[in-house]
């Protein structure tokens, strides 16, 4: 149980992933409703977590159709299977660290040269338009489908999927899922309670604390555990390749 807990813990955090809540932060500055935000945040988790369900059985069911019983026989498709998500969680890990995080207001975002707000969002209060459609509840369910489906792109979600398929135990299985998904979609998650508790102002703060103050931090932390459990995997690989045993006996 404590290898479940420590795998899902590790690879949840470096499967962070802030998307959801920008595209939240960027909903409420078009207006966007409580049950906008509910459809979201709902749909986006939700979505993440039929996936990594799916993948984790999908390829218990596959393992079991081609004769493989992992951990116990390490099979060169388990080997190959492993030390792939191993690896790319090391390069991904690496060259997220490497890269710099943009400071806030460094950029264009939309603020004057006099330090005022730009032009276009003063226009739109003072004409009193109505919300874009973009913020209705069914835009951003949409918004929160794609949300979801981006875990697809994340190796931590493959290298989870992988791990969570190898436990004997279904309820196990799920669990490791279900703590992935809430590591991964922690910050969309607490927004989305925070708006639901305090309102949108209190939620843009907290987005400004994440993304500014500790953003590299969080960048780190990331990082690390991205590099650190593939270099955990690979290990695990030459262990296997060389004992017949896989490191982790589950």
């Amino acid at each position: 149980m404590f290898e479940l807990l420590a795998a899902a813990l590790a690879l949840g955090i470096a499967g962070f992933d802030p998307l959801g809540s920008v595209v939240l932060v960027a909903a409420l500055g078009l207006g966007a409703r409580r049950a906008g935000v509910i459809a979201l945040g709902g749909v986006s988790v939700g979505t993440s977590l039929l996936l990594a369900l799916a993948g984790t059985f999908g390829l218990t069911e596959l393992a079991r159709r081609m004769g493989i019983h992992p951990p116990h026989i390490p099979h060169p498709v388990w080997l190959v299977a492993v030390a792939a998500v191993g690896l790319a969680l090391v390069i991904w890990g690496i060259v997220y660290l490497r890269q710099r995080s943009t400071p806030p207001g460094s950029g264009d975002d939309g603020v004057d040269g006099d330090g005022g707000e730009p032009e276009q969002a003063t226009d739109q209060r003072a004409g009193g338009r109505a919300r874009p459609r973009s913020s209705s509840a069914r835009a951003l369910a949409l918004s929160g489908l794609l949300v979801g489906l981006s875990s697809l792109a994340d190796p931590a979600f493959w290298a989870m999927v992988v791990h969570a398929a190898r436990w004997t135990r279904r309820s196990w299985t799920i669990t490791e899922a279900l703590i992935w998904v809430v590591c991964s979609h922690s910050l969309l998650i607490t927004l989305v309670v925070v708006y639901l508790v305090v309102g949108a102002t209190r939620v843009e703060h907290l987005v400004g604390e994440v993304t500014g103050s500790h953003a590299t931090a969080v960048r780190r932390i990331v990082g690390i555990a991205a590099v650190g459990f593939g270099v955990v995997l690979l290990i695990d690989v030459a262990v296997a390749m060389t004992t017949g045993s896989w490191w982790f006996s589950l």
